[in-house]
């Protein structure tokens, strides 16, 4: 009994004649037959069925349930069929299948057992041709079961899930292959899109180039591009990210002034919201934001800011022109009053002489307006007493230094302000400041806005504008990126009550229509414009489908698809009735700071509406260990696609960590040139020297190839600190000076990784700091209204950025890590040995370590900052927790708990923390300490056990050195009115001693002549040649055969700076050419396979041992 006998009841003698139907039988049951019919007819077929096949049926004939459902439901179904003389199980079995055809979100279940044995059957039937259809681009191909069902299936819509390194662009040239000669489907119907032009690139070489298909190959960007230019009489110019920058920060620098309700926003921006408030309850999180962050003034940063102070150490006059405060809500304050023109001086000392802790008491502020003096103090807690970074214990006794501060101005009879960082009432604590000022009688005098923003302008360091520019360029491209329209500013504004995402909206609003009118007037579309116009072209039917024609698109690393992006193919699938194939894998999900949506690709078939997922688990590159490790270490995100990667290859230890010392010590002499960089460069040499022992092992004899892979881009400069390594600042290659030609390494970013393949990895930046890996920078948050944020676990996308690094390796990984400041992830990697068994360690590693700031206070733990203090002449490290909680400063942290006070025998003194003697811990000891014989200083000091009793820490004591001598009086008089030194106000900040820091080691070049040729041979550091002068030789020699062939001149074919970096970096594939300077397409096809000939045959040539000496038969240098 065939199929539709099973689903509709009945017998048929020939499956090519339709169903007799009587004349006889009701309209309803004549079309129930035909519907029987027509399925028939595509089941019948041998074709792989999708569901756009049947999908007409289901809209033909989507009047009969609801007909069958009426007659259920008046109970006369039964009524009907025997009135009729029909066959109820026809009528029964009709209504299951249109069922299951019509359920959009599954195949039925008779669909999914013909196309499963159409991929069977075709399995074995093709096996021959599928067995050879890439030989042209590699006889050793052979594909897997899993990518011939890829090849063979043909849903509407497929998202086809790849491992790392399981073939994906193989998967893709045998798709596009198996369309053309199998399927009859003529090459230019098929459009294969992917990100870049490096996976344009190898797509282009496997499918146009070796399998001589010629079917459009291109980026979102040609493809949209391309629309734009049918659609249009004139091309426009295509503008990347450096013209929003110009254009954006000229309208900020010279057109805003224009507009009065800008710059108040901008100024209430900067003044107010400049920095984002750390909002999270984590308090290690918190302190890294304050590490971090200057808590500079509007004041100081257009340089108004102007205060002389005595140095204690070197009793001369120092002038200050950088204000930096303890946190942002003090900056809002200070910015508040100088924007209203009302004095104040930030943490003066109190009029009388009070003590905090043993050392003078500092209001937060102080203000002055004819006679009236008002101190300002700011409270951290809400009106009602919370904060949640603090314990119930701080709070306890937060309340009571307010009350102890409150009372002690009333019994000194002065003024004072103070505010609470919340109130109860919801208003804001600059509002309850501007209401007590005007209750005083403090006349808020507004400055002029246009005044204060010319101001920030013309200051030559202000931070402002170039911060809050790069901000908006980067909103405005992702916003673009996400599809998203004018409109939608308002959008997000109705959803946020937040006050700085609302005032930024507005500002970035205004930036946004002014940088649109510019790209209409300059005749100008950007990327992200480009793909959102051309996707609306199609939707708006201004395209005819046949000036596109397509039938198949296919994307390769979907992953990484954008809203913008997906919105284009899929209008472009509407357009032309197209498939579409999408391939990826969401573990190498790694851009969405660029725009990608990860729920696109894991919710393909929801977004399409329905599809089909293929897997390809495959993988031809990493061993069957180095997955095992890699992908359990990825799948602890339990939102990324569960899938298990099987391997034929297998390896002994795969991934091998190799630790480094990351602690300098000071007091040792001799420390190695580069400080920890020697030590980090020792580390990588071990990795290479142990890459280099297990080649030979295997009987490898050709040169070591080894790519570098780091976090960021300035990891390669950082390792070049080492002097074994040298930098080539033109090309960013790295060169080894202890291995020289044994080894040939390349480095790239994590992300700049993806896609590649290398016989070895070595990672040299898992360290647990801001720019470690994985990476703890922190977006602003306006960005999350336009960049995804995969807050699905810990470090999500850092996590598959890591996952990346791990599987371009075809052998061993080895990761560099410090000893006392590794990874989270090498910890996880060591700690969880279960899940991660075959993890060697190489040297010592504090697996206890956690994230730490660099300078914490003793006391609190909170971090601290250094920096000038106006009021001690001094340069102290100053705790950044509230003065309410802790107030330590110290001039030297090796004084521990030692905290700096005021001298109580002498008047203008300050206990210091100063060594002791003989080597012993250190001691305090007063500034104004002379070590003559007579004595003439103070004298006081006292031990660590003393302090610890000596110290008070209430507020309120008078200061016992009133009336004592004065030792700095003499200095003082110069700071009297009338012998002030002349001032001028300074462009630029005093410049500090400049320290000593590891120098990078870069290549640098020497002119060498052969015969009229003049070459600049690349050499170390030291003036060894990098350049394999023999093989430049051979180069130039081909060279000058060739133009004479070609009857040209020799540059016209490469000029001589390309022809050093070939005989230098001596690239091997297509690949490694393209990335050579003056190297494209176009002199890929010409030349490319000529002179990867000439450098493979040169490398398989037994060259003297080392090649940075140099050769007697050669002329000297220049």
């Amino acid at each position: 009994m065939g199929l539709l006998s099973r689903i509709f009841g009945f017998k048929r003698s020939d499956s090519s004649a339709d169903t007799k139907i009587s004349a006889n039988y009701p309209d309803e049951y004549k079309q129930i037959l035909k519907f029987s019919d027509s399925l028939n007819s595509i089941l019948g077929k041998d074709r792989f069925i999708a569901r756009s096949d049947y999908d007409g049926l289901v809209k033909e004939y989507s009047s009969l349930p609801p007909f069958i459902d009426t007659l259920k439901k008046s109970q006369m179904l039964k009524t009907y069929v025997e009135s009729n003389n029909l066959d109820m199980t026809v009528i029964e079995r009709f209504y299951e299948t249109y069922r299951k055809l019509a359920d959009i979100t599954n195949v039925p279940d008779f669909i999914k057992k013909h196309n499963d044995e159409f991929v069977q059957r075709h399995l074995k039937g093709e096996k021959k041709y599928l067995d050879d259809i890439l030989k042209e681009c590699d006889p050793n191909i052979m594909l897997d079961e899993e990518q011939r069902e890829v090849v063979l299936s043909n849903e509407d819509y497929t998202l086809v899930i790849a491992g790392a390194g399981a073939g994906k662009t193989t998967t893709v040239a045998a798709k596009v292959r198996y369309l053309v000669e199998k399927q009859g489907v003529n090459p230019e119907q098929i459009l294969v899109i992917s990100f870049t032009n490096k996976a344009v690139n190898e797509l282009k070489e496997r499918i146009n180039h070796n399998l001589r298909i010629n079917c459009p190959i291109s980026t979102f960007h040609s493809i949209g591009n391309s629309i734009m230019n049918i659609n249009e009489d004139g091309k426009k110019r295509i503008v990347e990210g450096g013209y929003m920058f110009t254009i954006i920060n000229r309208y900020l620098k010279e057109t805003a002034l224009r507009d009065s309700e800008l710059v108040d926003k901008l100024i209430l921006f900067f003044g107010s919201y400049f920095t984002a408030p750390y909002e999270g309850k984590d308090l290690a999180e918190y302190f890294q934001f304050i590490s971090r962050t200057e808590f500079s003034t509007i004041k100081s940063n257009v340089q108004e800011y102007i205060q002389q102070v005595i140095d204690h150490k070197t009793k001369e006059v120092k002038t200050l022109n950088n204000e930096i405060l303890r946190s942002q809500e003090e900056v809002n304050i200070a910015n508040f009053l100088y924007l209203n023109q009302i004095d104040y001086e930030y943490e003066p000392f109190y009029q009388y002489q009070i003590l905090d802790s043993n050392k003078p008491y500092t209001p937060d502020f102080v203000i002055r307006q004819g006679d009236k003096v008002t101190y300002i103090e700011h409270f951290g807690i809400t009106q009602d007493g919370t904060n949640n970074l603090y314990s119930p214990e701080d709070i306890e006794k937060y309340k009571k230094r307010i009350n102890d501060k409150i009372l002690l101005h009333r019994k000194h009879k002065t003024d004072l302000i103070y505010t609470f960082s919340k109130y109860n009432d919801g208003t804001d604590y600059l509002v309850h400041l501007k209401e007590e000022l005007i209750a005083r009688g403090y006349e808020l005098n507004k400055r002029p806005s246009e005044e204060v923003y010319q101001k920030i302008v013309n200051s030559e360091e202000t931070k402002y504008i170039v911060r809050l520019v790069n901000l908006i360029c980067n909103f405005i491209s992702n916003f673009k990126t996400q599809g998203y329209k004018e409109e939608h500013f308002d959008i997000f504004k109705s959803k946020i009550q937040n006050v700085r995402t609302r005032l930024f909206l507005d500002i970035c609003r205004t930036c946004y229509l002014e940088y649109q009118k510019c790209l209409i007037q300059d005749n100008c579309t950007d990327f992200e414009d480009m793909i959102n116009e051309s996707a609306e072209l199609i939707r708006k039917k201004k395209i005819a489908k046949e000036r596109l024609g397509y039938k198949y698109i296919i994307v390769d690393e979907y992953q990484d698809i954008s809203r913008q992006r997906y919105n284009l193919i899929k209008e472009l699938s509407s357009l032309c009735d197209a498939k579409i194939v999408a391939v990826g894998d969401d573990w190498q999900s790694i851009y969405a700071f660029s725009g990608s949506i990860l729920p696109l690709f894991t919710h393909f078939c929801e977004e399409f509406g329905y599809g089909q997922e293929l897997k390809i688990t495959r993988t031809y590159r990493n061993a069957q260990e180095l997955i095992n490790i890699a992908g359990s270490f990825v799948q602890r995100n339990s939102e990324q696609i569960q899938k298990s990667l099987i391997s034929n290859k297998s390896i002994e230890n795969p991934i091998i960590i190799q630790t480094y010392c990351d602690k300098k010590d000071k007091k040792k002499e001799g420390t190695p040139k580069g400080g920890i960089y020697y030590y980090l460069g020792e580390a990588v040499n071990s990795s290479i020297q142990a890459i280099l022992e297990q080649n030979e092992k295997e009987g490898k004899r050709e040169v070591a190839s080894i790519l570098l892979i780091g976090r960021y881009g300035f990891d390669a400069r950082n390792l070049c600190n080492s002097e074994d390594f040298n930098y080539d600042e033109r090309s960013k290659t790295i060169y080894s000076a202890k291995f020289g030609k044994r080894v040939k390494l390349s480095f790239l970013t994590a992300h700049s990784s993806k896609g590649l393949s290398a016989d070895n990895v070595i990672i040299i930046n898992a360290k647990d700091e801001m720019f470690g890996f994985p990476s703890q920078i922190e977006d602003d948050p306006v960005l999350h209204l336009v960049v995804s944020h995969d807050d699905s676990y810990n470090y999500a996308e850092e996590r598959r950025l890591f996952y990346v690094a791990l599987t371009r390796t075809k052998n061993r990984v080895f990761i560099i890590t410090p000893e006392n400041r590794p990874s989270e992830f090498i910890k996880e990697l060591l700690i969880e040995k279960k899940l991660y068994p075959n993890v060697v360690l190489n040297g010592n590693l504090n697996l206890e370590s956690k994230r730490k700031i660099k300078n914490v206070c003793p006391i609190c733990g909170y971090p601290m900052q250094r920096r000038m203090n106006k009021n001690y002449g001094l340069e102290l490290w100053m705790c950044m927790n509230d003065q309410e909680i802790c107030g330590f400063m110290t001039n030297d942290t090796r004084g521990g708990d030692l905290a700096i006070k005021k001298c109580d025998w002498c008047k203008d003194g300050y206990l210091i923390v100063k060594p002791g003697s003989n080597g012993k811990e250190p001691i305090l000891g007063c500034t104004n300490y002379k070590s003559d014989k007579d004595k003439t200083g103070c004298n006081r000091m006292m031990s660590r056990d003393y302090y610890l009793k000596w110290i008070d820490d209430s507020i309120g004591n008078e200061d016992p050195s009133v009336g004592k001598f004065e030792y700095l009086r003499s200095e003082k008089i110069a700071m009297e009115e009338g012998h002030l030194p002349k001032m001028t106000e300074p462009k630029k900040p005093a410049i500090r001693k400049e320290r000593k820091t590891p120098n990078v080691n870069t290549t640098t070049t020497q002119v060498f002549h052969i015969e009229k040729d003049g070459f600049d041979v690349i050499c170390d550091a030291t003036g060894n040649i990098l350049t394999d002068m023999e093989l430049l030789k051979k180069i130039r020699q081909w060279r000058y055969d060739k133009a004479k062939e070609k009857n040209m001149r020799a540059y016209w074919i490469f000029n001589n700076v390309t022809l050093v970096d070939l005989a230098t970096r001596q690239p091997m594939t297509r690949e490694e050419l393209l990335s050579i300077s003056g190297i494209g397409e176009k002199k890929i096809e010409l030349y490319g396979d000529e002179i990867l000939l000439i450098i493979i045959q040169h490398c398989n040539t037994d060259q003297p041992a080392n090649n940075h000496y140099w050769n007697s038969d050669w002329p000297e240098f220049e």
